[in-house]
């Protein structure tokens, strides 16, 4: 069943609204939010679309004039903006983030995108549970806890209308790869590179998750690019690598000189190869029991 619509935007209280200042609560983000990581988001998200071919999976049908839709960890919300070009204005869009320090200013946002800060891990607002036709989150490895994505997977559900769809974009951290030219050492960016993936075993079973815990037909694609694209992913992994040794890791000078010897070896012809993972799902409508 569809929950009824009206024309009325839900907005979070004033406290927990963007209002164009910084967050108030601590932030944990391992990265950066300068603007050498807002490039990178930027190039990352189109780079993302190039590979997939879409913005919004094929299997989810975004026709409708009065689409309701999320983007959870928005950053500096540029899904949302690709995803609103051709759309009518009536099409609801809303990013959340525990940061908006990375969008635009609110006055400079199109009418129907709307930002909010929101932990992933708070009570989902009142206002927002059950609305949306259509969550979208991507590269939120970082923040699950425990290897067990069920307390996230349970607070997107809660986002959704009943039959309502969830697509979600990961990085594969365990079948990635370095691949080098013949001859080419790349010891060193294999080593920067190993400091940043993980071994998130959750993605492996998140398509069973997720039909256990209230989704129905659950399927995760997997896709792959080609060594003529290698070097632009391995950039970006680089820079998101740069944002990690100067927020998180703190050792400069180590962290310089591996970071040095690292790009000698991408000159010479190594980079950093990894699959992108992304399920779509759909919140079980009560009929499919």
């Amino acid at each position: 069943m569809r929950i009824p619509k009206d024309d009325t935007v839900p907005q979070l209280p004033k406290a927990n609204s963007w209002n164009g200042t910084t967050v108030k609560a601590k932030d944990p983000y391992a990265l950066m939010r300068d603007s050498n990581a807002n490039t990178r988001l930027t190039a990352q998200h189109y780079l993302w679309k190039e590979l997939l071919g879409f913005l919004v999976h094929p299997d989810i049908d975004t026709r409708a004039a009065d689409l309701r839709v999320a983007d959870i960890a928005t950053g500096n919300g540029i899904w949302l903006h690709d995803f609103a070009r051709g759309k009518p204005p009536s099409v609801d869009l809303h990013g959340f983030d525990i940061s908006l320090d990375q969008v635009g200013p609110k006055p400079w946002l199109p009418a129907n995108i709307h930002m909010h800060i929101w932990n992933i891990f708070e009570d989902v607002p009142d206002e927002f549970i059950g609305y949306f036709d259509i969550v979208h989150v991507r590269l939120i490895t970082v923040v699950v806890k425990n290897n067990d994505p069920r307390p996230i997977l349970a607070n997107l559900k809660k986002l959704l209308r009943p039959g309502g769809y969830l697509q979600w974009d990961e990085v594969d951290t365990i079948g990635c790869s370095i691949k080098s030219v013949p001859g080419t050492s790349a010891s060193n960016l294999d080593a920067l590179f190993s400091q940043l993936k993980g071994y998130d075993t959750w993605k492996y079973g998140l398509t069973q998750i997720m039909d256990e815990n209230g989704f129905t037909g659950s399927m995760l694609y997997t896709y792959e690019y080609g060594l003529g694209n290698a070097r632009f992913w391995s950039d970006v992994y680089v820079s998101t690598w740069k944002e990690f040794a100067e927020n998180a890791l703190k050792t400069p000078e180590a962290s310089k000189k591996l970071e040095h010897n690292a790009m000698m070896e991408t000159l010479n012809g190594a980079s950093i190869m990894v699959p992108k993972l992304v399920w779509v799902t759909k919140k079980i409508d009560g009929t499919e029991q």
